[in-house]
C-alpha cells in the first residue's frame, strides 16, 4: 500500500487541499489486504492523522485574520484530539479565548474557516460542537463558569457536554485549557451518578449486533446496510473513555486506552487485543466508506455501509468484531450501576 506524503505548508494546502484529499481517499481504497490485515491501513492511518491536522491548522491560518488568531486558542474535540480522524469526519472544535474577543466579532471568520475547510473532507459537525457556538467559545473564565453550570444540573444534556470536552486536544500553545481539562476530568471521575448515566444512557443498547440474529443492518431506500459509526465505533470510544476515567487512565487515543486499561486489569476476561482488532477493523471499514463516498461527490449518510458493497468476507469479520463490542458494552453496564438514590 502506497501511503501519499504528509502536505503541511499553508500555501501549497490552500493550493492543492483538493487534490491532497483526493490522494489520501484512492490510496486507502487502494488496499486489497483481507479485512484483518490492517498493517498497511495502520500505515496510512498514522500519516493521515497528520495531514489532517495541517489541513486544520492550514485552513485557521488561512481564513482567521492574525488579530483573532492571537486572541484564540484552537482545540481540537473528538475524533481530531484523538488521532483516529477519517475522510469524513466531522469538524469538531472549540475555542479558549482573551476576555476582550468577543464572539460576535469572530463569528465571520471562525465560520468562514468551517467553509475552507469542506473540500479537504470536513463537513461542519452535525451537533454544532463548533467554536462559533457560544458554548464552546470563550475565555478560561466563561469556561470554569459553563462547567459549574453543568455539573450544578447534571440531566443527560449536560453531562454529554462534560464527555465531550474530555476528549480535546490543544492544537496551538493554551495554557488556559489545562485546568479547565482538569476540572472536567475530576467531575466525571468522582461522579458514579455521570459514569451510570454514559454506561445506561449513552452506549447501553447501541452496539449493533444480537446474539441470536447477528449484525443489526437498517433498512433505507438503497436497500440494508449498517451505521459503522454510531453501531461499532462510537460505543466502543465511549466505553473506553468512561473507564480511562474511572480507573485514572490519561490516555487520549482509543487504542492506548484499551491497552493501558489491560495492563491495569480494568476489562475483566476481555481482551485488551480484542477491543484493539475491533477498532482497527472498524476504522478500516468507515474510512473505505468515507473515501468511496467523497470521490464520488456522496457528503451525506457516509457512515452508513451497504451489506451489498461488503463481500462474505467483511461481513463475517464485521460480525466476529461486533462481538467484542459488544462485550466492552455489557463491561460498562455492569461496572456502572445506577446509584442509589439518585433519579
Amino acid at each position: 500500500m502506497m501511503v501519499p506524503g504528509c502536505v503541511t505548508n499553508a500555501g501549497d494546502i490552500r493550493e492543492r487541499g483538493e487534490e491532497l484529499q483526493r490522494a489520501w481517499c484512492e490510496a486507502v481504497l487502494g488496499d486489497d489486504s483481507p479485512p484483518d490485515d490492517t498493517a498497511g491501513f495502520r500505515r496510512w492511518f498514522e500519516g493521515y492523522q497528520v495531514q489532517r491536522r495541517a489541513f486544520v491548522l492550514a485552513g485557521w491560518a488561512e481564513t482567521v485574520p492574525p488579530d483573532v488568531r492571537r486572541h484564540a486558542r484552537l482545540v481540537a474535540l473528538g475524533s481530531l484530539a484523538r488521532g483516529e480522524d477519517l475522510p469524513q469526519s466531522d469538524l469538531d472544535f472549540a475555542l479558549v479565548t482573551a476576555a476582550d474577543l468577543r464572539l460576535p466579532d469572530a463569528a465571520p471568520d471562525i465560520e468562514r474557516f468551517v467553509r475552507w475547510m469542506g473540500p479537504m473532507g470536513f463537513s461542519p459537525c452535525m451537533g454544532n460542537v463548533m467554536g462559533a457556538n457560544p458554548r464552546w467559545f470563550g475565555p478560561a473564565g466563561a469556561w470554569t463558569a459553563r462547567i459549574q453550570s453543568y455539573v450544578d444540573f447534571p440531566d443527560w444534556a449536560n453531562v454529554r457536554y462534560l464527555y465531550m470536552t474530555v476528549d480535546a486536544l490543544p492544537l496551538e500553545d493554551a495554557p488556559d485549557w489545562a485546568p479547565v481539562a482538569a476540572r472536567v476530568r475530576d467531575v466525571i471521575a468522582g461522579s458514579a451518578f455521570m459514569k451510570w448515566q454514559m454506561a445506561h444512557l449513552g452506549i447501553r443498547g447501541t452496539v449493533g449486533f444480537r446474539a441470536l440474529r447477528g449484525v443489526r443492518w437498517e433498512a433505507g431506500g438503497a436497500g440494508v446496510a449498517f451505521h459503522v459509526k454510531d453501531r461499532f465505533l462510537a460505543p466502543m470510544v465511549h466505553a473506553l473513555r468512561l473507564l480511562s476515567l474511572h480507573h485514572g487512565v490519561d490516555a487520549l487515543g482509543s487504542v492506548d486506552r484499551a491497552a493501558s486499561l489491560g495492563r491495569l486489569g480494568a476489562l475483566e476476561d476481555l481482551q485488551p487485543e480484542a477491543i484493539v482488532r475491533a477498532l482497527w477493523f472498524g476504522w478500516r471499514l468507515r474510512a473505505r466508506h468515507h473515501a468511496e463516498c467523497w470521490l464520488r461527490g456522496q457528503r451525506d449518510a457516509v457512515d452508513l455501509v451497504p451489506r451489498s458493497s461488503l463481500s462474505r468476507a467483511w461481513q463475517e469479520a464485521l460480525q466476529e468484531h461486533l462481538r467484542a463490542a459488544q462485550a466492552l458494552e455489557h463491561l460498562v453496564c455492569r461496572r456502572f450501576p445506577k446509584p442509589r438514590g439518585s433519579r
